[in-house]
């Protein structure tokens, strides 16, 4: 759940923040005590090796809800890649690719874009990213259909 979310995203300021405060009020000379093991815990925080950070989540809500707020902050505590369906039609509009014309003309037009245009986009990004190394990801706006929830990609 989102109250969950938070609670991670938290955790490594709220652990940085109380060691901060033991450190202060130690007497002079004094050693702290070693900081709980927590996974997040500010500079305790490593980075897993890509292999090992196979995350494929998928954010779903209404627009305005916070969907790519949570998934951009939890890509970079994970490491893996926040793909937002959004980002990916402006990045193909912003482009000089054959799609990029096509899909100028429904922008243009007010029409949605379709299923087919979207998951090839995705497609695309996935096979780049596996390219690079990516192991894992985030989505955000996908599936917004049943046809791009059944799509094999």
């Amino acid at each position: 759940t989102m109250a969950a979310v938070q609670r991670l995203l938290r955790s490594s300021s709220v652990a940085a923040a109380g060691r901060r405060r033991m450190a202060t009020s130690l007497a002079p000379g004094q050693a702290p005590a070693a900081a709980p093991a927590f996974p997040f815990a500010g500079a305790e925080r490593r980075r897993r090796p890509a292999h090992e950070r196979n995350v494929q989540w998928v954010f779903l809500g209404c627009p305005g809800v916070g969907k790519g707020t949570y998934a951009s902050r939890l890509s970079r505590l994970l490491g893996v890649p926040h793909i937002a369906t959004g980002d990916l039609v402006r990045d193909e509009l912003a482009s000089t690719g054959p799609d990029a014309v096509q899909l100028k003309e429904i922008v243009n037009q007010g029409k949605l874009v379709s299923d087919e245009i979207i998951i090839n986009l995705l497609s695309k990004r996935l096979k780049k990213g596996e390219e690079k190394g990516e192991s894992g990801f985030i989505l955000d706006g996908f599936p917004r259909t049943v046809n791009q929830a059944l799509a094999d990609i």
